[in-house]
């Protein structure tokens, strides 16, 4: 157990605290942007991120809110990395095709909104995305902006574009169902 008056002590206790908080938000981020055998990877990523991120938090935003902009940040650099590699891209497909066709079957209720929340996801360029995981996890447009580096008026227009954007091209679809 390191000295009551070592730094990495408090930096441990903070990370943990931001762990516990915000691992839901990960785990949804990494939902959002991983395929599915590459999540537990990217929520690992992230975390391992926030640690290494940890000393320059400088308290200008609120921790969480800073946090969830690190994880989000991280999130987005694997899906450029993945974009790189075709075969990641193939299999996020796939995944997503998977789940698509499985939500069609038999499934619950509960099941088929997972499903299409996750193909609305899939179709959202990486901007867009951000913005609708935000939303989902109830973050208010404030910080919602602030995570994004947007202004809240930004925010509330883009939102408003993917709302219109979901009632569009899934609502249709699922009503024909």
């Amino acid at each position: 157990m390191p000295p009551p008056d070592d730094p990495t002590d408090d930096a441990s206790t903070r990370f943990r605290a931001l762990l516990i908080s915000n691992q839901a938000r990960w785990t949804g981020i990494a939902r959002a942007y991983a395929s599915t055998s590459d999540r537990d990877d990217l929520v690992q990523e992230i975390a391992l991120q926030v640690w290494r991120s940890l000393p320059g938090y400088a308290g200008a935003a609120k921790i969480d809110t800073w946090a969830y902009r690190v994880a989000l940040n991280t999130a987005l650099a694997w899906r450029r990395k993945a974009a790189t590699r075709s075969a990641k891209l193939k299999q996020s497909n796939h995944d997503v095709a998977e789940v698509a066709d499985a939500s069609s079957g038999g499934a619950t209720d509960e099941g088929r909104v997972t499903a299409l929340l996750d193909r609305f996801l899939a179709s959202l360029n990486e901007a867009d995305r951000a913005v609708m995981l935000l939303h989902l996890d109830g973050l208010g447009p404030d910080e919602a902006a602030e995570v994004l580096g947007v202004t809240p008026g930004a925010y509330r227009t883009r939102l408003h574009r993917v709302r219109l954007r979901f009632e569009q091209d899934f609502s249709q679809r699922e009503d024909e169902r």
